[in-house]
């Protein structure tokens, strides 16, 4: 699922920043900041990236772990939904020309400052399996954001992190399997 999320977000924000800046490629990319030996990956020059920073758990969601009846009346368990955040970094990669990074990193943080939450109902797009995402700017020191992009193994773009709330995760592959209560009995 966190695959689809981040190819939708890719989607969206490409088909924003075309009507934009009209061109026959997309704008944006989902990419690493560097390759294994800290070179820059292929094909991200002129470029909006999307990367993924981190995978957090979300604790402020409850999900109950009680049983359900399935369609044969028997009861099952499944085990409770698993929430996430993402955490993905939206860089602009243009090194040649500086002005031009800065207005499309600033079209980018414009597309999600107009459009915070997706739905399937303002979406056609939208991932099966997801009921809602919000898009979050998230401040970073300036500490911090050298430790993020030294842990890259990248020099520095500009850029700005974002954190995706509410991926939920759940196969609903059985845990167990309850026993059911088929009539009252008392004994006195």
């Amino acid at each position: 699922m966190i695959d689809k999320t981040l190819a939708f977000v890719l989607g969206e924000l490409n088909a924003f920043l075309g009507t934009v800046f009209p061109a026959s490629e997309p704008h944006a990319v989902l990419s690493s900041l560097a390759q294994q030996d800290g070179s820059p990956p292929p094909g991200i020059e002129n470029k909006i990236l999307l990367t993924l920073i981190n995978v957090e758990r979300d604790t402020t969601a409850f999900a109950p772990n009680l049983p359900t009846r399935t369609e044969a009346g028997l009861a099952t368990r499944v085990n409770p939904p698993l929430n996430l955040n993402l955490n993905f970094l939206v860089s602009a990669s243009f090194t040649t020309d500086y002005l031009e990074a800065l207005r499309f990193l600033s079209s980018s943080l414009g597309f999600f400052q107009s459009k915070p939450v997706f739905t399937p109902q303002n979406s056609p797009a939208f991932p099966r399996g997801l009921e809602r995402l919000t898009m979050e700017m998230v401040n970073v020191s300036i500490p911090d954001l050298q430790n993020l992009w030294a842990s890259a193994g990248a020099k520095y773009l500009p850029s700005a992190l974002y954190k995706a709330r509410m991926l939920t995760i759940q196969d609903g592959w059985v845990a167990e399997r309850v026993p059911t209560i088929t009539g009252t009995e008392t004994k006195v």
